[in-house]
């Protein structure tokens, strides 16, 4: 395939690059306005224009390709008690050798690797995954972003553990999904968790893995032609490493939580044209209305972008955890160049401007989240110019990036201490047909015409689909994980049932890929109903399958220590409260052997694309 040659991007830096880093207050975002609210046009016009000024705040303060000074020695000083926050939250004392007599956590950060190999690209047989269906994109190579920069791809970790050695490990996966296990080897993210846990001695329960969900990453689902197996291998064994390695790296540190919501400041400030996005709309919006007939809130999204970050003794930012809920989408179907998309960009962005070695993007509630897309070169695709979608992907880091360092800069110690979890495995009847039958059923050896999930039990037993669904606690900040591409209001739920949850993070994707998880269930005709081409209700396993989420989730949070809210409507009086303790009577059941499904056929049988490149 023909690469286009890509020039520098100094022209779109320029407003941002020639402001002040500056780490004044800025003001708390607004009520967000959602389609169908009741507010008058005029009132939802003055609150796009503050939340569009709070934005130009942001691009101008923490451009995302400059250091950012003031953010980093902030956050540093709050961490290590050189600030009055600091000091009250941590009482610690730097030894004048690096240590501290009493700092809470220890942390510790790596990346690896997950770049194909060379004979992967020329085999034909690597795929990026997510739109459509069948094999239509072979990887023709890296992206090369727009200042010339060739792309990696990586698994990212996190290792966090307290003052009493309880452990939780964290890694996120730049591709399009990845299953708990997989018909052709041990490869899934349980194997991977097994290993990590024999290695370190952590429970296998404290071990979250998820994926970026980046549909211009490899396919290790299988419905868009799928990789090579010694791919599956590589991506297990590389995991694993860097879990390892961050457990390892683990260092006496600090953990500050942050949040911001990031909206689109105004042409003039984040340097895209203007008509490609609107000054004060948010960076993540809904695919669908609210419902007509219900009244429920189906435009609501989770726009919420939190950070943890930690610092060691001297100040040194050891790295951030970020959690954001849009779809990693900002490219389109059109391109075959493998990359992360947005969140391995914003990650690699925060590295340079906090000056840190690892940041690591971990998704969040992404189902029916779509990012916008607005463009920086009016030139982009034509002849000497960087593709519209490498311009796309760039413009949307760069307005995005500084967000994140606000967030760092603004954030404060987590409060309470230790770090505790607990997990189930939940088993859901299917009820999508179609679904079940190329995703979980079935040997399918043809590349791109069946799912790559291990159709066995526990994963697979009739028509029951069997994962994990987790929470766990660091300080009195909640973590959620998910099985797949989780509906907000399932973080909604969560939030309004429990109390005493200084910051609520929640994982998609994460142990297992199940595809969407719509909810609340009473919601499910109106999804399909209203986006009749959206893709939302074909890769969804069971209409209920979200509501049991919700209610598990809920059920772990509380057992870990956090409040029952009393709340008796999660998603508010729009919609019916789910039947919890039906849904979820299941989940008292042990998960079970494990067996790995036998494979005989290798990388299986590929057949011409029905879109050839």
């Amino acid at each position: 395939m023909h690469r286009k040659s890509v020039l520098p991007r100094a022209h779109r830096t320029a407003a941002a690059l020639g402001a002040l880093a500056t780490v004044a207050a800025v003001a708390v975002a607004v009520p967000i306005s959602r389609p169908g609210a009741p507010a008058a046009s005029g009132d939802a016009a003055r609150i796009a224009a503050t939340r569009a000024a709070q934005a130009d705040q942001v691009a101008r303060a923490y451009p995302a390709e400059a250091a950012a000074p003031a953010a980093t020695a902030r956050a540093a000083a709050t961490a290590t008690g050189g600030g009055e926050s600091g000091a009250q939250a941590t009482g610690n004392h730097d030894d004048g050798r690096g240590g501290a007599h009493s700092l809470p956590w220890r942390v510790g950060f790596d990346k690896e690797l997950l770049d194909p190999s060379a004979a992967d690209l020329a085999s034909h047989d690597f795929h990026l995954g997510g739109y459509g269906i069948l094999p239509t994109r072979q990887a023709q190579g890296p992206l090369v972003d727009g200042d010339g920069t060739v792309e990696h791809i990586y698994v990212r970790a996190l290792a966090v553990s307290d003052t009493k050695g309880h452990s939780l490990l964290l890694a996120a996966l730049e591709n399009q999904g990845t299953f708990t296990a997989y018909k052709q080897g041990p490869y899934g993210i349980n194997d991977i968790r097994q290993q990590v846990a024999r290695d370190t001695g952590v429970p296998l329960d404290m071990i979250v893995v998820n994926s970026d969900h980046s549909h211009a990453g490899p396919d290790l689902i299988g419905l868009w032609g799928g990789v090579p197996v010694d791919y599956l291998q590589y991506v297990h064994d590389q995991t694993v490493r860097a879990l390892d390695v961050a457990y390892g790296r683990r260092v006496p540190a600090q953990l500050l939580v942050g949040s911001d919501t990031p909206t689109i400041p105004t042409p003039a400030a984040g340097g895209y044209i203007p008509g490609t996005a609107t000054p004060g709309e948010n960076m993540v919006h809904s695919q669908f209305a609210p419902d007509s007939n219900t009244g429920y809130d189906d435009s609501a999204v989770d726009t919420e972008l939190r950070v943890l970050q930690a610092v060691d003794a001297r100040g040194h930012m050891l790295g951030t955890l970020i959690n954001y809920a849009a779809h990693a989408t900002v490219m389109g179907g059109g391109n075959v160049l493998y990359s992360a998309d947005w969140p391995g960009r914003v990650a690699r962005a925060t590295e340079t401007a906090l000056g840190e070695p690892v940041a690591v993007t971990m998704v969040a509630d992404v189902g029916r989240s779509q990012p916008p897309r607005p463009h920086s070169n009016p030139k982009c695709d034509q002849p000497g110019q960087e593709s519209c979608d490498v311009d796309g992907l760039d413009t949307y880091t760069h307005l995005l990036a500084p967000w994140v360092v606000q967030a760092v800069a603004t954030a404060t110690p987590v409060h309470g201490s230790g770090v505790s979890g607990s997990e189930v495995m939940t088993r859901e009847a299917g009820t999508n047909g179609a679904l079940i039958g190329v995703s979980y059923t079935g040997e399918v050896p043809v590349r791109g015409y069946g799912a790559y999930r291990s159709a066995t039990p526990p994963w697979f037993t009739g028509t029951v689909v069997g994962t994990f669904v987790s929470a766990h606690r660091i300080g009195d900040v909640l973590l959620t994980a998910a099985p797949g591409e989780a509906y907000p209001d399932i973080r909604f739920g969560v939030k309004n049932s429990v109390g005493g949850v200084q910051s609520l993070f929640t994982f998609g994707l994460a142990n297992d890929q199940l595809g969407y998880l719509i909810a609340p269930a009473t919601e499910y005709q109106w999804i399909v109903a209203s986006n009749p081409t959206n893709d939302n209700a074909f890769f969804n396993v069971a209409a209920q399958y979200g509501d049991h989420v919700m209610c598990t989730q809920t059920a772990l949070a509380e057992s870990l220590g956090f409040a029952a809210s009393g709340n008796t409507a999660p998603y508010g009086s729009k919609a019916p409260a789910p039947p919890c303790a039906a849904l979820t009577a299941s989940d008292l059941l042990p998960t079970g052997p494990t067996p790995q499904q036998p494979w005989p056929f290798g990388d299986g049988t590929a057949l011409p694309s029905p879109a050839p490149q």
